[in-house]
């Protein structure tokens, strides 16, 4: 590996692990086992680190996400794909990383926005007005309004400010929160494909 893609690497995990604001260049290099100086000679500080690393993290989940949208076979299976791909990924971050992005990195949270609103929010607002199309979500839901809806949903589990998940997991509260999602968007149709996919009987 790269010394510049290992920074990034090592960097990322102590970040989802602990936070930005309380790692510092001296821990990252303590890390790698290598000195500040090699680190300085690919980032000039610390936020520049933080920048180009959330960059290439987002262009990276851009890239899933667009992949899932290809690949789904239908707007649940969708809607599936990207909330297995976030809860593998989120339940491995402490929300700490999320509120000091906020905070502190005005240049990577931007970045994060910028992600949200032209690839998250687009696919999902794509993924429902599809649903309602194909008959699986009810053809009474505002597009706009439930996908602004879904998305302060993510937000609410991302930074963690309603939920300790000391007492309950980030997996089962995020599967607790999309299987409300959907059922409450789905018609009969999509009802029964949701449970098929989560291998649920159910009496009618």
């Amino acid at each position: 590996m790269e010394p510049q893609e290992k920074i990034l690497k090592t960097s990322l995990g102590l970040f989802f692990k602990y936070g930005i604001k309380h790692i510092t260049m001296d821990d990252i290099a303590k890390e790698l086992g290598m000195s500040k100086k090699t680190i300085y000679q690919f980032y000039k500080e610390k936020d520049d680190l933080v920048n180009q690393l959330c960059n290439n993290e987002l262009n990276t989940q851009e890239a899933h996400f667009e992949d899932m949208n290809k690949s789904a076979k239908d707007p649940i299976h969708e809607i599936m794909l990207i909330s297995d791909k976030m809860r593998n990924m989120m339940q491995n971050i402490n929300p700490m990383f999320f509120l000091d992005l906020q905070k502190f990195y005005p240049t990577a949270y931007q970045r994060f926005i910028s992600f949200r609103e032209n690839c998250a929010y687009k696919l999902v607002i794509l993924n429902i007005k599809k649903g309602i199309e194909t008959g699986v979500y009810r053809p009474d839901l505002d597009p706009e309004l439930i996908s602004r809806l879904r998305m302060a949903q993510i937000d609410m589990l991302m930074f963690g400010n309603y939920f300790s998940y000391e007492k309950t997991s980030f997996a089962k509260t995020h599967t607790v929160v999309l299987d409300i999602f959907i059922y409450g968007i789905c018609t009969i149709k999509g009802h029964k494909l949701f449970n098929n996919y989560k291998k649920i009987n159910e009496e009618e």
